[in-house]
């Protein structure tokens, strides 16, 4: 599996036709190569949201649009005989004799990145995650734990796409701070680094991968929200840094697998009307603004909404209130 930026490795002779026949030969004739294809683009254009030309859902998408995960990917899902996935905005493109086995089970699944996700048969074949020019962050399986675990603060959810946005409830660890979990996952010995033209690139086995994300997930099931324990000065870093440190803490005392369901299923979220849970009171409150005629309560703690972030100003700065779903709610009591 591959996460890649091809600008980030410099001048490629052969550009990124290059770099695809570069891995095809290190993994061989017996080796499968597996990217993204997302269409993800909520931040974007309604009509690049989604692939629009396959008839959901069905053993293996025959569609031809491109996705937006880089030129390497698209090179790939370019070659004679690639397959891909039928996710409406998360489909997955693979070369290879594994090809099949790893894409055709994704119809099924519910969400972006939980069951039924290519990443699970990953796992079982013992393959491994190539970061190649791009470090942790971009690793879309961040998100497999929480999904299959329903946590409260998933984001927006499009059910026709079957899609989750994972940057509403709470600001995302990976996101603000891709650093600190490129050393938490250099420190844990789940990732190798080294040099790849001028950058620096990345080597997981999935199993490992796997296995820290259920240990971090079974330690912390928020471990991957941001909240600062301070509301009133808002400091992210604090939080960050001690959820790196309980992290480590955790995968030192071995491989661990959460038990249960949290139970907060995938359902729509819309900005609060009347009736809805607002904490006035909270120091991350961050008042009522206007928008599309109505005004909608702000949280400074989550992140944007895609409704409303291409309004600027403080709707690319905070996101709709989630007080519903918030674990300071017992933290911070009437």
């Amino acid at each position: 599996m591959i996460h890649s930026s091809l600008s980030s490795l410099g001048h490629v002779e052969g550009g990124p036709q290059a770099a695809v026949a570069a891995v095809l030969e290190a993994v061989g004739l017996g080796g499968t190569v597996l990217v993204p294809a997302f269409r993800d683009s909520v931040w974007g254009s309604p009509e690049d949201f989604a692939i629009t030309d396959c008839p959901c859902p069905q053993r293996l998408c025959p569609s031809r649009q491109r996705g937006f995960q880089g030129a390497i990917p698209e090179a790939l899902r370019q070659r004679p005989g690639a397959l891909r996935s039928c996710h409406p905005t998360h489909s997955w493109v693979a070369l290879g004799p594994q090809a099949a086995a790893l894409l055709e089970g994704h119809r099924l699944s519910p969400t972006p990145c939980g069951r039924g996700n290519p990443f699970e048969k990953l796992v079982e074949l013992d393959g491994c995650i190539l970061l190649l020019g791009v470090q942790v962050n971009t690793v879309t399986l961040w998100h497999y734990y929480e999904e299959i675990l329903e946590v409260p603060y998933m984001g927006h959810y499009w059910p026709k796409q079957r899609h989750l946005n994972h940057c509403v409830p709470a600001r995302r660890m990976q996101y603000e701070y891709p650093g600190i979990m490129q050393e938490v996952c250099r420190a844990a010995g789940v990732l190798q680094t080294g040099p790849v033209g001028k950058s620096t690139s990345g080597l997981m086995g999935a199993r490992g991968f796997d296995g820290f994300m259920a240990t971090i997930m079974a330690d912390d099931p928020w471990c991957m929200a941001l909240r600062p324990p301070d509301r009133h000065t808002g400091d992210l870093v604090i939080d960050a840094l001690q959820k790196a440190q309980a992290m480590l803490r955790a995968w030192s005392r071995g491989v661990r697998r959460p038990q249960q369901k949290l139970g907060f299923p995938p359902q729509p979220i819309h900005p609060p009307g009347t009736g809805d849970l607002v904490r006035e009171d909270c120091p991350a409150f961050a008042g009522y603004h206007g928008a599309g005629g109505r005004q909608i309560p702000l949280c400074r703690a989550n992140g944007r909404h895609p409704d409303f972030f291409a309004l600027g100003g403080i709707f690319n700065e905070c996101g709709i209130t989630t007080c519903d779903r918030c674990q300071w709610n017992q933290k911070f009591p009437r």
